[in-house]
């Protein structure tokens, strides 16, 4: 990377000293104010792309903190991707998106008034501004991962089912509901967990929410500090970094290879970390299992560091190989996991009902958290749920759509080995909603994904898991959602746009 000139005026400490104060004053710690400090100066656009800035004793001295406060910073923020660092030249800010990057839930007309918008915003408005990112939702141009397919969907068994709910319960469904959930239906999801994915809770400890991202925020609300330090899936999923980013809690990457997590990894780090964010039954979006030694040792660390786990289960009914993978909550004797899941993926992201296991001791606080934050999820979508569930149609429409799922995936698969071949020749995944097709390293990657996008396809990549800049690089396609003409048709006009290209096997 071209750097500028060493003669170039030096970063002025005035805002950075300003936002820096500010933070601490709000009860961050120290490297978690000056991260967050350092992060809104780059992002907003105060720290251009390859300002240089100041040497770590230099912001130690003018901050009044440590120089390895400075240097554990810096490491950071290098690590996602905001600034680089070389030998005998110093830091620069890497972070070349646009200065609107988010911005676009102001609904600002040009840049200067989204930036004096932004400025006049809260430390932590200004934090979830950053964070912000946008999810993989569209179908248009594109086979994009871990969506269902809505087209197949029993719409008339549930709205029959839905007007039975509103016949037998009527007056019941229409008023405020129980902040933690409408108990037949907790009690429905339990009873089904125990059964296919081995949990051991009971129905009190069993919270209903809008979405796996709601269940996250209430922990990141009730069981973290900012500053406080939770590790990630390196690979993994975006909008949990990021959630975990705007509560002021920093993101700290782990690497994950065939077995999962690298929990040594995790055990060896270098700062302690309050928790972890894990998806063990299939990583998101690699499809590895977490192996059973990784799992126990998980379970050690967190019971001997007094750390929470908490455990995404986003879509472990869909595993094409006829085996049950057995949740990590289950092997938990020690009351430190906390167990996720959620109906978007097996049924449909518009019921906006998931729901969250947490420990005993946690009901209270956790429950108080849900009712402060939206005060209740609406009664007739969970009661119709608990008739969907209880009467066996959602047994049937899984095995439906596991069924369809897995053709769907063979034919992508043959696709991509039939037209693509000459990139990428992927394994065949056991479950998952995606395909990770291997490429010859990340810089294959960016040529593939941008002559894509040159001829309007959006091709998802592995960088997009990614917080750094990953070395290896992939494909990611998704199939649940497409029709097999639909795969077929979209992989053809890949290897078209992709034949123009000099060829690396």
């Amino acid at each position: 990377m071209k750097h500028r000139s060493d003669s170039s005026p030096p970063t002025s400490l005035a805002a950075l000293k300003a936002s820096f104060a500010r933070h601490v004053q709000q009860g961050m710690t120290r490297k978690a104010a000056l991260h967050l400090a350092i992060k809104q100066q780059v992002t907003a656009g105060d720290l251009q792309y390859l300002a240089k800035l100041p040497p770590s004793r230099v912001l130690a001295a003018g901050l009044g903190v440590s120089r390895d406060t400075v240097e554990v910073t810096y490491a950071q923020l290098e690590a996602e991707g905001y600034i680089a660092r070389a030998v005998g030249r110093g830091s620069f800010v890497s972070y070349q998106r646009s200065t609107l990057i988010g911005r676009e839930l102001l609904a600002a007309d040009d840049a200067e008034s989204a930036l004096l918008t932004e400025r006049e915003l809260s430390a932590h408005g200004r934090s979830l501004l950053v964070a912000a990112h946008a999810p993989h939702t569209s179908r248009a141009s594109s086979l994009t991962p871990s969506l269902p397919d809505l087209r197949l969907f029993p719409i008339d068994s549930w709205l029959q089912l839905e007007r039975l709910a509103v016949r037998q319960y009527g007056e019941r469904l229409l008023g405020y509901a129980d902040p933690q959930g409408v108990v037949e239906l907790r009690g429905e999801i339990i009873e089904y967990l125990r059964r296919e994915r081995g949990v051991k809770a009971s129905v009190e400890q069993v919270i209903v929410v809008t979405s796996s991202q709601q269940a996250l925020s209430l922990c990141t609300q009730v069981l973290f500090n900012p500053g406080d330090r939770v590790f990630v899936e390196e690979p993994g999923y975006q909008g949990a970094k990021k959630l975990v980013q705007s509560a002021g809690i920093i993101a700290q990457p782990v690497a994950v290879d065939h077995d999962g997590m690298d929990i040594d990894a995790l055990i060896d780090a270098r700062h302690r970390g309050r928790g972890v964010y894990v998806t063990p039954s299939h990583h998101y979006p690699l499809g590895h299992s977490l192996s059973i030694d990784r799992r126990l040792k998980l379970l050690e660390w967190a019971q001997q560091h007094k750390a929470w786990i908490i455990e995404d289960d986003y879509d472990s009914e869909f595993n094409y190989d006829g085996l049950t993978r057995a949740s990590l909550q289950g092997l938990d004797k020690y009351q430190r996991t906390l167990y996720i899941g959620t109906f978007s993926k097996t049924l449909f992201p518009g019921l906006r009902i998931g729901f969250i296991i947490v420990p005993p001791q946690l009901i209270k606080p956790m429950v108080a958290a849900k009712q402060f934050q939206d005060g209740y999820t609406s009664a007739l979508p969970q009661m119709t749920l608990f008739r969907f569930l209880n009467g066996d149609f959602y047994v049937e429409h899984l095995r439906s759509m596991r069924k369809l799922y897995k053709a769907r995936l063979d034919i992508l698969h043959a696709a991509v080995h039939q037209y693509l071949a000459a990139w990428t020749r992927p394994p065949l995944p056991q479950g998952g909603l995606q395909l990770v097709c291997p490429l010859a390293d990340a810089a294959t990657e960016r040529r593939l994904i941008q002559a894509a996008a040159a001829q309007g396809m959006k091709v998802y990549g592995l960088a997009d898991f990614y917080t750094g800049q990953p070395r290896e690089g992939a494909l990611v396609f998704g199939f649940s959602a497409y029709t097999p003409d639909e795969i077929v048709k979209f992989i053809k006009k890949l290897s078209s746009i992709f034949s123009a290209l000099p060829q690396a096997v």
